[in-house]
């Protein structure tokens, strides 16, 4: 029975990696799609549905303002090997046609993390209304295990509820992504598919652990017929 259950479990961990790696070329398919389209207006996104989703990784330009105090870093962030924080700016969306104040959360890039721990990297922010074109994209995934946000500019994870609370403001219900131009730190996020083949190998090695179970069941067993 033991055999049999730890023949199962390996067979699922296996296709739960080959799922991972499937979703992240699908992803990959999209963003390669998507960046061939027109980039997509503010009024085109804001009339879409679900649009995080439905528009994720398409281009879109938009004219507005950072927020000073609207500055964010994401922890446990690592770049090439060095640890660091993904900087979330708020982002006020100018719109002479709509009276509401529309705000956006906008992926700034990768920052490297101070030496010392209780400090934020230093991160200007543009002073002057800008025009930034930039992808959509959904909030970065939370990690499990991770510790929940506290109120303050150091982040664990992206909720934009709980930010829509904390900074008293309402917010688009996706992030836009820097990819160039003003405000960007140099250092984006990887393609969706930069670590699709690690899943195929975890895949393979999980398969391997169910058959070398399988056989060693067989073998050990056809043993005990032949001894007694």
């Amino acid at each position: 029975m033991l055999a049999l259950l730890f023949v199962a479990v390996t067979i699922r961990l296996g296709n739960w990696q080959g799922e991972r790696a499937q979703y992240k070329l699908s992803q990959q398919a999209q963003l390669d799609s998507a960046l061939s389209a027109a980039p997509l207006s503010m009024a085109e996104l804001a009339a879409t549905a679900d649009a995080g989703r439905v528009l994720r990784y398409r281009k879109v330009k938009v004219t507005g303002s950072f927020v000073r105090d609207g500055l964010f870093f994401v922890d446990n962030r690592i770049h090439d090997g060095a640890a660091g924080y993904v900087a979330l700016q708020l982002f006020q969306i100018s719109s002479p046609d709509d009276a509401t104040q529309r705000y956006v959360l906008v992926d700034r890039g990768w920052v490297a993390a101070p030496a010392a721990r209780e400090n934020l990297p230093a991160l200007m922010t543009p002073d002057q209304s800008v025009a930034i074109e930039a992808r959509v994209n959904l909030p970065l995934s939370r990690n499990p295990g991770t510790f929940d946000n506290v109120p303050g500019s150091r982040l664990n994870y992206i909720n934009i509820d709980e930010l829509a609370r904390q900074t008293n403001k309402r917010l688009e219900p996706y992030v836009l992504e820097l990819t160039g131009g003003i405000g960007f730190t140099g250092a984006g996020n990887p393609p969706p598919s930069s670590s699709f083949e690690k899943n195929r190998a975890y895949q393979v090695q999980w398969y391997a652990f169910a058959t070398l179970a399988g056989v060693l069941f067989f073998v050990l067993s056809f043993s005990k017929q032949e001894v007694s």
